[in-house]
């Protein structure tokens, strides 16, 4: 459960929208079952709006800005209307083009563009609310801890780095909540 003090606080959402897509897309690796839910972000902002005070919704995604071919340019689509569909929920969305590797591999993840936000904005909130389980975002976690901000992350149990999960259970004013746990409250339903 979410303070009282918590609630009063300035919170900034950042959510790693990669990170995120491919852990609501992991698969079983003997079966093939899908091991998560998809995230309704109308949902989510309730829930966000409910336990904490937003002052602002930070969603980083990646967009393939220059497809050449299918099924990239049928993703392309699909993913800049995803994409135009938070901006029109009250996400800020931060773009980040796709990177292509050769002739068929592609990178894109956003952990630098939270963490640069993350200092930009430093001033603008008292209370982080990270979605995201990445070691990567170990390094800030710390640092913004020691400055004195609350930190609230969320990940799936399969995706929550053991350094970031150590952390949280070990410092005050710093702490975890699985995503797998909100299902009823956050899943998507397709109608």
């Amino acid at each position: 459960m979410t303070s009282n003090k918590v609630q009063s606080l300035r919170t900034g959402v950042f959510i790693d929208g990669s990170n995120l897509f491919w852990a609501m897309n992991m698969r079983d690796k003997k079966t093939g079952d899908k091991l998560h839910f998809y995230i309704s972000f109308e949902k989510l902002k309730d829930y966000l709006n409910e336990k904490f005070s937003p002052v602002f919704y930070n969603y980083y995604g990646v967009e393939d800005k220059n497809p050449t071919k299918e099924p990239h340019i049928s993703r392309a689509n699909g993913t800049k209307k995803f994409h135009d569909k938070l901006s029109g929920l009250g996400y800020n969305v931060i773009r980040k083009d796709l990177k292509y590797i050769g002739a068929d591999s592609t990178k894109g993840d956003t952990d630098s563009e939270v963490q640069l936000d993350m200092h930009k904005l430093v001033n603008d909130y008292d209370n982080i609310v990270l979605f995201s389980g990445d070691s990567d975002f170990f390094a800030p976690i710390s640092y913004f801890h020691s400055i004195g901000k609350f930190i609230r992350i969320y990940s799936f149990e399969e995706t929550l780095s053991w350094e970031l999960k150590d952390f949280a259970i070990k410092n005050t004013r710093c702490n975890y909540k699985l995503l797998d746990e909100l299902r009823s409250e956050i899943e998507y339903i397709q109608s």
